[in-house]
């Protein structure tokens, strides 16, 4: 995969087939959203020269939850680039203490041969440990972050209990998180479906609603490719999955 994708003006992905991470470049400075596990840190400063930027345009890392395939890289990027992390109200206290346990059914299905193979990823870059982030500001379900792309923050619990969708409406870009994914860790599965592990699959599939009259023409999520189509598409198509 090369450094960095652009998935939509100003808007580019990073990652691996198992977890993207994403930047938001608005006039030279860069808003991080979400930032994979410890060990993808370097994709960083490699997608930033690409893009002619230095590590300090980095100005903010926007956490959307506290698991550490999300969090993993905050701590370095906040204090390499001096970038400001943000943090739902809700999972800000696993962002700062960096004890945060998976969700139910992760361990159990672990056996599985393609989640073998995730978990093998997981622990070559850092997964079985996240790193405290000593500074976090905190948002919440309504807030307009002030950072590069503006983004709105729609609480979306289920995955986790304080699991945050955002909104770059200048972009058109709806990031789901972990509120929605486009590939299943146990199936291999593509398209639009819930997380493969929530801590609440009812609340989840409920928080989806919030999400369909979003004005973005694209949904990136965590876990798959981005879904080019509406949000309300997206959760229709989750919805005929059963």
């Amino acid at each position: 995969m090369t450094p960095v994708e652009e998935i939509a003006g100003g808007v580019y992905r990073l990652g691996t087939k198992w977890v993207g991470w994403y930047l938001i470049e608005v006039d030279g400075a860069v808003t991080v959203v979400d930032c994979g596990f410890s060990g993808y840190f370097e994709q960083l400063p490699a997608a930033l020269s690409e893009l002619g930027r230095p590590l300090d345009a980095v100005t903010a890392v926007v956490l959307t939850h506290y698991h550490s395939d999300h969090v993993g890289s905050a701590e370095r990027i906040r204090r390499e680039a001096g970038a400001t992390v943000f943090a739902p109200a809700g999972d800000a206290d696993g962002v700062r203490g960096g004890k945060v346990s998976p969700p139910p059914g992760f361990m159990q299905n672990a056996w599985r041969p393609r989640m073998a193979r995730y978990v093998a990823h997981a622990l070559r870059n850092g997964g079985a440990s996240l790193t405290p982030v000593e500074e976090v500001q905190t948002y919440g379900d309504g807030h307009v972050l002030d950072v590069p792309g503006a983004l709105r923050a729609m609480h979306t619990p289920g995955h986790t209990g304080g699991h945050c969708s955002l909104v770059a409406e200048g972009a058109g870009v709806l990031f789901t998180g972990d509120a929605m994914a486009t590939m299943s860790f146990v199936t291999g599965d593509t398209g639009p479906q819930l997380a493969t592990f929530n801590e609440d699959a009812d609340r989840a599939r409920d928080s989806l609603s919030r999400l369909e009259d979003v004005p973005a023409s694209l949904v990136v999520v965590a876990h798959g490719r981005p879904f080019e189509g509406s949000p309300a598409e997206a959760v229709a198509r989750v919805h005929a999955r059963g």
